[in-house]
């Protein structure tokens, strides 16, 4: 366990954007050593490319000790592994690197359960199982299923390269649904809804992903419902097609604790066969800086914006949902253009390490990684509709503190509590980082 916590206090020194670092290893000698070779160990089901993809250093490259304390954080940031140690062999002035991988179970099924609206009237539930390691290529291959308040069933398919020789993603989704309208306050109805949306992108390097998405969707309502489609009769159906770029030097992916996230989307919806003809873009910003104590500063600002013809309800933007504002965290705010900010400190009070659970019936499940956070955060946003402007919706702010837990498989759980500028106090409990 203290080489375990050695090795996560090295993330301290580790060099956001590599290959500039500057602990350089020596030789007996006094040169620098040359990596020789890279060996991968315990990848039962992985194939090696997987992981070796993720890493910065390459034979032939000098033996760099923050890129190997950031290369382990890239590899375990797959959602592969339970635990990554890169560890070297030196030969004169030639050193040998082995990357040891402890792998996850891969296969397992998960409930649905939820209320819409947080109303106990409202309940849904249901099923799915996931494999995301399939063919040992880092594929996830996702099937899903919901009854109750909302219904849908879902199937997803998603490679990050079609073949070994190259950096080509590939995604596929496919859902049919009859769910409730998201915001209440505009009475409740029912949407149906099939879609299908496929993915295609190119990595470059790295640390960036270009994407194009061409889809279909076609969205059912009663045509008593004024509002609920843009075409008399109540059915919308059009194609779609976007693009996006991300670059992403984040170190652990479940909980950042420095690189950055920059991501940049624009969508076209209808294409002259639907009423249905406007478009979508945005652009998310994250930063995490690590500082002395290993505290991470982070910091986000994202916005989606609307152009074109009139929007459908079912494509407003919402804070409520997927994104959200502590201190008003259960209020439903709809509108065309959304803006947000969020600022947040996280002090460790358990540096991430490893627990070896030797009496778990399962390897996959006999290594736990696990920490404890504390963050002091502050969100703010505003959302509006292009015909009021954006000065007629005030700003929404929250601020407050938590603590968050790291759990194995990636689990990230955190409890806080937030105030909002009218002395309003709530309590929270929520899955995964937030942002």
């Amino acid at each position: 366990m203290e080489r375990a916590i050695v090795k996560y206090q090295a993330i301290i020194v580790a060099v956001l954007l590599l290959p500039g670092g500057n602990l350089i290893g020596q030789s007996a000698g006094g040169e620098v050593p040359i990596v020789r070779s890279i060996l991968v160990e315990g990848n039962e089901t992985t194939k090696e490319f997987v992981i070796l993809r993720e890493m910065s250093t390459r034979p032939g490259d000098t033996l760099n000790f923050n890129r190997l304390t950031y290369d382990e954080s890239r590899i375990y940031s797959l959602g592969l592994f339970n635990r990554v140690e890169i560890e070297h062999m030196m030969d004169g002035n030639a050193a040998d690197l082995v990357v040891r991988v402890h792998e996850r179970w891969y296969l397992y099924p998960f409930p649905i359960l939820g209320f819409k609206y947080r109303d106990f009237d409202n309940f849904y539930y249901g099923f799915g199982i996931a494999h995301t390691n399939f063919r040992g290529r880092n594929e996830k291959l996702i099937f899903e299923f919901a009854l109750g308040f909302d219904r849908w069933i879902r199937l997803i398919y998603q490679t990050p390269k079609l073949t070994d020789g190259d950096d080509v993603y590939f995604r596929i989704s496919l859902s049919s649904a009859r769910v409730q309208n998201l915001n209440p306050d505009r009475g409740l109805y029912q949407q149906r809804t099939q879609s299908v949306l496929l993915t295609l992108g190119k990595r470059f390097g790295l640390y960036s992903l270009l994407q194009a998405s061409a889809g279909y969707e076609l969205w059912k309502v009663s045509d008593e419902i004024s509002g609920g489609t843009l075409t008399p009769g109540g059915r919308d159906a059009f194609f779609s097609a976007g693009l996006n770029f991300t670059y992403d030097t984040r170190d652990i992916r479940e909980y950042p604790t420095q690189g950055t996230l920059f991501q940049i989307n624009t969508m076209k919806y209808g294409f002259g066969e639907s009423v249905v003809d406007f478009f979508r873009y945005g652009a998310d910003a994250s930063r995490y800086t690590l500082m002395p104590s290993a505290i991470t500063l982070a910091t986000r600002v994202h916005g989606q914006f609307t152009a074109g013809g009139p929007v459908p309800a079912y494509r407003y933007v919402y804070f409520g949902y997927r994104e959200r504002i502590r201190g008003y965290y259960n209020r439903v705010l709809e509108g065309e253009n959304l803006i947000g900010a969020n600022l947040e400190v996280r002090i460790p009070l358990l540096s991430p390490r490893y627990y070896e659970f030797t009496a778990s019936p399962l390897p996959e499940f006999s290594v736990w990684r696990y920490g404890i956070y504390a963050g002091i955060f502050a969100d703010a946003g505003r959302i509006w509709y292009r015909d009021e402007g954006m000065g007629v919706r005030h700003w929404y702010s929250g601020y407050g503190a938590g603590l968050h837990f790291l759990l194995p498989y990636s689990i990230v759980i955190r409890t806080e509590f937030a105030l909002n500028p009218e002395d309003r106090g709530e309590f929270l409990i929520d899955m995964a980082v937030s942002f």
